[in-house]
């Protein structure tokens, strides 16, 4: 009977596990000479990245990110590869919340939404790009 006890326990534990993305949003925005911007509270750019050759652009995930995790990332309708992963963490106690991670998109051709879709669900579409 114990065993069927824990084994319940256990497998109610692992259903109720903390292993879901909470946020998935854009921070930043940059072109490969540089320049950029912090776009995290912002609706629309202000900077143009029409034609500007490669842009590289910052997301945070926060929640528990693994390699298993499939994040897509579109810049006007065109998929963003990705470049870097950074981990987040919590200075006083060390604890990690989060991951950033970064994109590079190839000469982007329209203005558009930036969307970030995980595990096939989108999180984030609110920054428009001129």
């Amino acid at each position: 009977m114990k065993k069927y006890i824990f084994a319940l326990l256990f497998v109610v534990s692992y259903a109720f596990a903390s292993n879901e993305i909470q946020k998935a949003f854009l921070v930043a925005l940059f072109t490969n000479n540089g320049k950029g911007e912090n776009v995290q509270h912002k609706i629309t750019t202000t900077l143009s990245y029409v034609n500007k050759g490669e842009i590289i652009s910052k997301v945070a995930i926060i929640g528990n990110y693994n390699k298993n995790t499939k994040v897509i990332v579109k810049l006007a309708g065109i998929e963003g590869k990705l470049l870097d992963e950074l981990t987040l963490y919590n200075d006083i106690n060390k604890k990690v919340f989060g991951t950033e991670l970064t994109f590079k998109h190839n000469n982007i051709p329209k203005k558009g939404y930036f969307e970030v879709f995980v595990d096939g669900k989108l999180y984030d579409t609110k920054v428009f790009v001129k």
